[in-house]
């Protein structure tokens, strides 16, 4: 069951839809796919060039990024965002991911395209940083947990008292 929101106003060249997340049908969290009305894949190793930590491989057809603990997936011709908890939220985001996507288009002259990027660090590079003793003193219950929340920029390393640099 997917539920839709389509935005139809004429001032956003994009509809979005909420769907449910398939492994939780019964959350009250979402999935929005956005259409966007033009392709945007010329645009994409320039977005993987300037949106922070971007993943992408020149020829996959898609840009991911981690932002706040939402994946986003920039293709040509949409762009999708896990985990929003409604259509405010929804149109929230689509709203800030196409206002990237323009400032991109604008300032493209400026910007050195990228052809290949990956994350420096994973959630294990990151876990190899913590004491491991999962002493919960950072809020989090594991240091694997934590390093989770890091890698998905909802905490800082700094969180830790106890982290090896």
């Amino acid at each position: 069951m997917s539920k839709s929101a389509h935005h139809e106003q004429f001032e956003r060249p994009y509809r979005y839809r909420l769907v449910n997340i398939e492994c939780m049908p019964q959350s009250d969290h979402y999935n929005v796919i956005m259409d966007l009305q033009e392709s945007i894949e010329d645009l994409l190793p320039y977005c993987a060039a300037v949106l922070p930590n971007a993943t992408y491989i020149h020829g996959s057809g898609v840009v991911n990024v981690m932002d706040q603990g939402h994946i986003v997936g920039i293709y040509a011709d949409m762009i999708t965002i896990t985990d929003v908890t409604g259509p405010e939220d929804a149109m929230e985001w689509c709203d800030r991911y196409f206002q990237k996507i323009e400032d991109i288009r604008r300032n493209r002259e400026r910007i050195t395209p990228t052809f290949q990027t990956r994350p420096t660090k994973t959630v294990l590079d990151i876990y190899h940083l913590l004491p491991k003793t999962n002493c919960g003193r950072c809020g989090v219950p594991t240091c694997l947990a934590f390093a989770a929340k890091v890698f998905r920029r909802e905490s800082s390393l700094d969180d830790c008292p106890k982290v090896v640099r």
